[in-house]
């Protein structure tokens, strides 16, 4: 802001303020602000804590995001105090804008599709299998098992799973989407069947001729909902500058919630961390009508 530190700042440009300038601030005393250094320094004494994350077989490492020690004071810097610490950092902003997102409150049972959208997986190509969709189940059951997380305090289970491979392909991702996003099921007998809540697919969000996961999604969808993965984008970019790739759509059709994800398994596992509490409320919203205010 300077463009020098604000200790050096001051030692050129600070002068002593002129008998006129104290009179006024005196005078004006009455008008500034009271602080309780007492309140505000309770809340600072306590260290906050790096979330645990769980690792699996799929996932070489959980995303993680970095919350450092609280400063000593929550005095002002501009008004209060005399400091020239530089508390701000990516980090410190990413933990404070996730840390709004919380799971609705009351009972909630899921039913989730996970789509692979994979040439290559859909021809089994893989030797160690589909790793995007395994990812995706494996993330979501994590955070909903781990006592340090915002979902300790809520009644949220998964009662039925389905998955399903397809190629990267307009009509075959269609069909899938809508066999599981409505009572009446495909004639293809090889599609799980089941109406889901939550679909998320996986692969075909890049800009290869072959990806057209956003386009099949878009062509079904009632309603877009772009904000979701422009959330997700800007949390991520500040990590990875490459997330501003994705062309990842997400939306609803009919009482289904449908939520497009990268076909990398660490990007999948990173983008459900960050949207699945707001996915929840935004669930609970089509089920009952009312969404819960998202900050606490």
């Amino acid at each position: 802001m300077y463009g020098c530190t604000y200790s050096e700042w001051k030692k050129r440009h600070q002068k002593k303020s002129t008998d006129e300038q104290m009179e006024r601030y005196n005078a004006s005393k009455s008008l500034h602000a009271k602080h309780d250094k007492e309140l505000l320094a309770t809340r600072s004494s306590s260290t906050l804590k790096e979330p645990t994350t769980t690792t699996t077989e799929h996932i070489s490492k959980p995303p993680q995001i970095c919350v450092n020690k609280p400063p000593d004071s929550l005095l002002s810097d501009v008004c209060c105090q005399d400091v020239d610490v530089d508390t701000s950092t990516t980090d410190n902003t990413q933990t404070a804008v996730m840390s709004i997102a919380r799971p609705p409150k009351g009972n909630t049972d899921l039913k989730i599709g996970i789509l692979t959208v994979s040439d290559r997986a859909s021809k089994n190509m893989y030797e160690t299998g589909d790793l995007s969709g395994p990812a995706v189940e494996t993330t979501v059951t994590a955070q909903m098992n781990n006592t340090n997380s915002s979902f300790s305090d809520q009644h949220i289970s998964i009662s039925h799973v389905a998955k399903y491979i397809v190629p990267d392909d307009h009509d075959a991702i269609k069909e899938v989407l809508l066999s599981w996003s409505s009572s009446e099921q495909s004639t293809n007998s090889n599609i799980p069947r089941g109406q889901c809540d939550l679909i998320f697919t996986t692969g075909g969000t890049g800009f290869s001729n072959r990806d057209v996961t956003p386009e099949a999604t878009l062509d079904i969808l009632d309603r877009e909902c772009q904000g979701l993965m422009s959330w997700a984008t800007m949390v991520l970019t500040a990590k990875q500058p490459l997330a501003t790739l994705s062309r990842a759509a997400a939306g609803t059709i009919g009482n289904t919630l449908i939520v497009n994800l990268p076909g990398n398994p660490l990007g999948a596992a990173q983008v459900v961390e960050i949207l699945f509490p707001l996915l929840l409320h935004a669930i609970k919203d089509i089920q009952t009508g009312k969404m819960d205010v998202l900050v606490k």
